[in-house]
């Protein structure tokens, strides 16, 4: 028991390493790759990889027409177009602060299935925490000039909460319509639909660019496998094993690991607006989210 709950730690401190670094690669990646095209190889990759995979395992499910058009919808908004925008975003937009503005993901799940699920518990930290989360976010670009609102880093910002947004929704979404048994195969269609939905896209402007370096082949190869592909399997393996409130301490750690690699490997700097405004938002985040689930925990163990 000890020692699967040591292998079950190390698995939730991987989660948190690979997703956290996932931010500082994909901006190496995208020096030698225009970002709908990287976005959308980097989904492709890892809808491949699952694909594979999937042949592995005995629980595999075929897609009826209802199910893949489920997937069709949050592979779009859950994936496609957040990936999209936030490696756009990466251009313009420090790691650090494009990883805390989308810790706010949370905030727009509980928005959405206040609305979609009817989830009508509408507690006092959860409030509290939105309220909080979003004085952040303001505070963050409050030492930006009236003026300077159109700038690209400003638009970068709202490129990143845009996807926070469209996770919320997408991922409620999945939530309330898909009652199918393979969820690996449910996450494979939706890696590889939001990958070929990009495709098309990237050459809107004409030629994507695109050098095959190494940097490049690494960065992709790693943001599709070991970042999207192997911690869904992983993550879904937790969901059965690991306490919640444990498992949810991954969101919490992503933004910091951000952070920290994008001081050490590209020498960025926060303003001290921005270092408060991260404070607050990642707050309340953990305000929002922890209540609900700690009280989940002691009901759950109440009934057992």
């Amino acid at each position: 028991l000890k020692h699967s709950r040591f292998l079950d730690t190390l698995a939730v401190a991987f989660l948190a390493v690979v997703w956290g670094m996932a931010w500082p690669v994909t901006k190496v990646g995208l020096r030698d790759c225009d970002p709908i095209l990287f976005a959308g190889l980097r989904s492709i990759i890892g809808g491949l990889f699952l694909y594979c995979w999937r042949f592995t395992r005995k629980d595999n499910e075929p897609m009826d027409r209802h199910t893949f058009w489920i997937a069709f919808v949050s592979g779009t908004t859950w994936v496609g177009i957040p990936m999209a925008l936030t490696s756009w975003a990466l251009l313009y937009i420090n790691i650090g602060i494009g990883a805390i503005l989308q810790s706010t993901t949370p905030f727009f799940v509980a928005i959405c299935a206040y609305f979609l699920l009817g989830e009508k518990q509408a507690t006092f930290a959860k409030i509290g925490g939105l309220v909080v989360g979003f004085i952040g976010i303001v505070v963050l670009f409050s030492d930006k000039p009236v003026t300077d609102v159109t700038s690209l880093t400003v638009l970068a910002g709202f490129a990143i909460l845009i996807p926070s947004i469209l996770n919320g929704f997408g991922q409620v979404y999945a939530r309330k319509h898909f009652k199918g048994k393979d969820q690996f195969g449910f996450m494979t269609a939706i890696l590889l639909i939001s990958g070929l939905e990009a495709l098309p896209f990237s050459f809107l402007g004409g030629m994507p660019r695109i050098d095959l370096t190494l940097d490049f082949v690494l960065s992709v190869l790693y943001l599709g496998i070991v970042a999207s592909a192997i911690p869904f399997a992983v993550y879904f393996a937790l969901l059965v094993r690991v306490d919640v409130v444990i498992l949810s301490m991954v969101g919490y750690v992503i933004p910091v690991i951000a952070v920290a690699s994008g001081i050490v490997w590209f020498g960025e700097r926060m303003s001290q607006a921005e270092i408060v405004g991260s404070i607050l938002v990642l707050m309340g985040v953990v305000l929002a989210t922890q209540y609900d689930l700690v009280k989940s925990k002691i009901v759950n163990r109440k009934t057992s």
